[in-house]
């Protein structure tokens, strides 16, 4: 709950501190979501079958 809670305030990579930004299309502007929003979108995501799929690797943005 730590480190998805750390994603979605600071839009950290898996959560953890000294990792790059969450990227597109994960939004970032979650920094002001209620404790229990929170607590709420992490037990809804917990109560939903999971589904395989291949994540692309990291491409840092061009400017």
């Amino acid at each position: 709950m730590e480190q998805f809670t750390k994603a979605l305030r600071e839009a950290k990579f898996k959560g953890m501190d000294n990792t790059r930004p969450i990227m597109p299309p994960m939004p970032t502007n979650y920094a002001n979501l209620k404790d229990e929003d929170i607590v709420a979108i992490f037990a809804y995501l917990k109560s939903i079958k999971p589904i395989e799929n291949v994540v692309p690797g990291y491409q840092p943005p061009t400017s």
